[in-house]
């Protein structure tokens, strides 16, 4: 039996604990549209634009801007926060919806009771057009002296990382910055997110957050590139204070007429019997993969359709999960391949909603 490895486990993949693939060999229908090897290659190229060492810089630094700028973090400790969302169980795979619902909801608080005016701007007055520069003694960011910027944004200032570490590598080696930018107009608070290395512009985005009495929207808007294939982001999230929360990730990479689409839907967020509904759609060249199920705090089920016919199914106890193929054969090693790939893909969706609101946490606040 040949069991699917996965690189990295987080929210939705958690369920996979073991996954057991039916039989030890077999092909693809030679006439099948579906190109697995393909959509393997599609998604790696996915991947590769958010693998720059500009992203990877930004992604271990961005969770030390909340602390500079003085608020109070949303994003907590950026390992911990984001890791929970990678354990092996379904209640794990649970707990980060409630994390991710509660984050939200913190964003929508300061809006839905008090409104945004011009007095309320999201940088205080006392760092903003201000650059920060890591100091290694204290492992935070500081006020420099560099000449200021326009009122509405702050700059911190990028750097080498230590991949064994994940912080900046001593002595200090300067690699870009990224801009905070308030966006902030009448009730809708927004602010923008600019990553910038030499005369690229690796990550865009802007953020905003709307909401009412009874429920809120946060979205996030824009494109990340490693500098030759770029992915264009579009992540929506609606909470109901009541428990529900639905969130919608969607990617498209032009360059490879690539387009992903996922929908995570919680129910009853507040209760141990609350659903996880999942709907996955991959649209490129090379086939279109879906994927719709539920999940439980115990248990899931999964449908996979190839070009819109039943391809496997995907069952989990909590503990085991098997997969097997609808028509009884083998899983050949490329739709192996394609399958990790799929899971990690879907896997990720609360964790890059984390990522991206990490650096503004505290404008939110």
């Amino acid at each position: 039996m040949r069991v699917l490895q996965f690189a990295k486990r987080s929210v939705v993949t958690v369920a996979f604990v073991s996954v057991t693939l039916a039989g030890c060999s077999g092909n693809s229908s030679p006439d099948a549209p579906f190109n697995p090897a393909g959509t393997s290659a599609d998604l790696d190229a996915v991947g590769s634009s958010f693998a720059s060492p500009t992203f990877n810089s930004f992604s271990a630094l961005s969770v030390k801007f909340d602390a500079a700028i003085g608020g109070a973090p949303i994003i907590s400790a950026s390992a911990a926060a984001m890791e929970i969302g990678r354990r092996n169980n379904t209640g794990n795979m649970r707990a980060a919806a409630v994390q991710s619902a509660q984050r939200l909801a913190a964003m929508m608080t300061r809006p839905a009771k008090q409104g945004v005016s011009a007095s309320m701007m999201a940088i205080p007055t006392s760092v903003a057009g201000k650059t920060f520069e890591y100091d290694l003694a204290t492992g935070t960011y500081v006020v420099s002296s560099r000449p200021l910027l326009a009122t509405n944004r702050v700059r911190f200032i990028l750097y080498a990382i230590d991949p064994v570490t994940l912080a900046p590598v001593d002595p200090l080696v300067e690699t870009g910055y990224v801009d905070l930018v308030d966006r902030t107009a009448g009730t809708t608070q927004a602010a923008e997110v600019v990553v910038v290395s030499g005369s690229t512009t690796y990550l865009d985005y802007t953020i905003t957050a709307t909401s009412t009495a009874s429920s809120g929207r946060v979205t996030v808007i824009g494109y990340v590139t490693d500098g030759s294939v770029q992915a264009n982001i579009n992540l929506r999230s609606v909470l109901t204070f009541t428990g529900g929360l639905t969130l919608s990730y969607s990617l498209r990479v032009p360059d490879r007429d690539v387009a992903i689409d996922l929908t995570l839907s919680a129910t009853d967020l507040a209760q141990q019997t609350g659903i996880l509904t999942v709907n996955l759609t991959i649209r490129g060249p090379n086939g279109t993969v879906s994927m719709t199920g539920q999940f439980t705090n115990t248990t899931g089920l999964l449908h996979i359709r190839i070009n819109g016919d039943a391809f496997a199914t995907v069952t989990t106890n909590g503990t085991t999960t098997t997969i097997t193929r609808d028509d009884g054969q083998p899983f050949s090693d490329d739709e192996t391949g394609a399958m990790n790939r799929v899971f990690d893909l879907q896997g990720g969706a609360f964790t890059s909603f984390d990522q991206m609101l990490a650096p503004v946490g505290a404008m939110f606040s």
